[in-house]
């Protein structure tokens, strides 16, 4: 599929077809990256997505994390 680059003020821009964003799963925001004369455009990741998988694959049980608790936590934190 060709585009054009589109002038935007200083900058040039893109026009995507929504099929195409829709297809990618790109929502408000994309990652940009360049790699060997190409414009790389990826769906930014959820913070911390995976990590759950990894602790388990790594053995982790999830309770050694309830001991990093203070009293700060317990007496005065308000959530």
């Amino acid at each position: 599929m060709k585009t054009a680059i589109t002038k935007i003020g200083n900058s040039k821009g893109l026009i995507i077809p929504v099929q195409l964003l829709k297809q990618c799963g790109f929502e408000n925001e994309v990652s940009l990256e360049v790699k060997d004369n190409s414009l790389i455009i990826s769906k930014i990741g959820k913070p911390r997505s995976g990590w759950e998988e990894a602790f388990e694959k790594a053995g982790v049980d999830q309770t050694m994390m309830d001991n990093f608790g203070n009293s700060f936590d317990k007496d005065e934190w308000t959530w």
